[in-house]
């Protein structure tokens, strides 16, 4: 029989009236990778900071190795051989890379005995440990992109060589290429005998990596099944407590209507070279191509955050000159960016801020701001997204993933867009959510707003647009619609021509 390394024992945890974790056991075994999943909102997150020491619990018993370890503080955890990678990062902006990741050390040096020289040189090693040669461990990190932030903020929990590692959505902000590179790491590290928890909405990644899997509900646990035992299917029907049904969107072919948008020979200056398309009323466009292909670019291009330098674009049947977010707003154009921490939500802020601060003119009477009327729509606008959430004071943080996620559609909703541009709207979320979101786009096509939807996911695109837009290297490459929309030809077509 093999022996648990890892024992939780009957976990509650409880925030502000809210039942986050209800009498949760797991054991878990020494080398093993275990994946926690779920809905958003369904615990994991908590539990793994109540592992790692960052929250405590109201009720239960972590052990390692037979010892209870349950309260501990971080540094003794640390030393105990707990380690933790969070969804939230928690880098130094104004520090550089190696001495982000002395910090995980910290604790083991005494006095003021620091080597810089060792310091340098080891962080020069683990960065070589995930293919970053060229990285320089003195560089800051506020000067990195979101990528190679995220693929630091999972070095520093193994910089302290733990018996357990915990990982919390570790892939979320990594291109194929880095997801790549941090799975063969994984390997090696439970090739060394470490533990692993891992947590990630992408069942695809969880089945192939897991040993064994368990699932939690609303912050109760399910069940614990063997890797061999389990597929996407079933693993649904766990999470969410029923199976996915897909509903199709019935899908439309412009003819004769005039166009909403028309871009003609748009360039940016920089990624972007010689753009023309055009989208209509109630269509939905998507753009498709990999990680860095400029469909971002385009987006912050018609939201006005970056200038036209070239080209031209039209809507609504007038030209557009000198775009800001504001003048775009004014058009009832909008923009929901791909990274809702960094880019969409006022974290800190409450719910109120978060909904009405995209059009302020909606709450404002005789320059001031009607309290009453702000606290109406809000509540309208989360009610009408099933957003879950305590109080109208409840702070964006606070919120699950797939949670803030709606409060940023809200946002956006907020202003009353006729063109609403989407840049990976279900990135991070579980497949619940993801299905709601769909819901969402569906109702709000049927209501008449036009979309243009950016994602990774090739099988998003061809189920939810009208035609699709294939993106290489800053150019439009080709485009499909009606039944030529699949994901063998769209996936072809923007990876033979980015590796001739």
């Amino acid at each position: 029989m093999t022996e648990t390394f890892l024992e939780i024992k009957n976990i509650y945890k409880k925030f502000r009236g809210v039942q986050a974790l209800e009498d949760v056991s797991i054991d878990v075994i020494k080398g093993e990778v275990h994946s926690i999943i779920g809905e958003n909102g369904a615990g994991k997150s908590t539990l793994i900071k109540i592992i790692s020491g960052v929250v405590r619990s109201d009720k239960g018993n972590v052990l390692l190795e037979g010892e209870d370890i349950t309260h501990f503080p971080i540094k003794k955890l640390f030393k105990k051989g707990i380690s933790a990678s969070h969804q939230e990062n928690s880098l130094f902006d104004n520090l550089t890379i190696a001495q982000n990741l002395l910090i995980s050390n910290f604790f083991d040096y005494k006095g003021l005995g620091f080597s810089w020289t060792k310091i340098i040189d080891s962080t020069s090693e683990i960065l070589k440990s995930f293919g970053l040669n060229n990285i320089n461990p003195l560089e800051l990190v506020s000067e990195l992109p979101p990528e190679t932030r995220q693929i630091i903020e999972i070095l520093k929990s193994i910089a302290r060589k733990p018996k357990v590692l915990c990982l919390d959505e570790p892939t979320a902000s990594l291109n194929e290429k880095g997801a790549q590179q941090f799975f063969k790491l994984l390997e090696s590290l439970k090739e060394k005998g470490i533990t692993i928890l891992y947590i990630s909405h992408n069942l695809e990644e969880v089945l192939r990596i897991s040993d064994r899997i368990t699932v939690l509900r609303d912050g109760k646990k399910v069940k614990t099944i063997e890797r061999k035992e389990a597929d996407k299917q079933a693993l649904h029907q766990l999470m969410i407590g029923r199976s996915i049904v897909q509903k199709l969107r019935q899908k439309i072919i412009h003819k004769q209507e005039q166009p909403i948008l028309k871009v003609k020979n748009a360039s940016d200056g920089n990624k972007l070279k010689d753009i023309s398309f055009e989208i209509y009323p109630g269509e939905v466009l998507g753009l498709a191509g990999l990680v860095g292909c400029g469909r971002t670019e385009l987006a912050w291009l018609l939201f006005g955050l970056t200038p036209l330098k070239s080209g031209e674009i039209f809507y609504k049947n007038k030209l557009l000159r000198n775009i800001t977010p504001d003048r775009a707003i004014k058009n009832r154009i909008m923009y929901l960016p791909e990274d809702r921490k960094l880019m969409g939500l006022f974290l800190s802020q409450d719910l109120k801020v978060n909904i009405t601060a995209s059009k302020i003119s909606k709450i404002r009477k005789n320059m001031m701001i009607d309290f009453k009327k702000e606290n109406k729509l809000t509540t309208d606008m989360l009610g009408e997204l099933g957003v879950r959430y305590t109080t109208l004071s409840q702070l964006a943080l606070k919120l699950s993933g797939g949670n803030q996620q709606k409060v940023l559609f809200g946002k956006c909703l907020f202003t009353e867009p006729d063109l609403l541009i989407l840049d990976e709207p279900t990135k991070g979320i579980d497949v619940g959510s993801k299905e709601e979101i769909y819901e969402l786009i569906a109702k709000l096509v049927e209501q008449g707003m036009t979309i243009i939807l950016i994602s990774s996911e090739i099988e998003e695109i061809c189920k939810l647009s009208d035609r699709v837009i294939v993106m290489v290297k800053g150019q439009i490459k080709d485009e499909y619609k009606g039944d030529m929309i699949n994901e063998r030809d769209i996936t072809s077509c923007y990876l033979q021509t980015e590796t001739r």
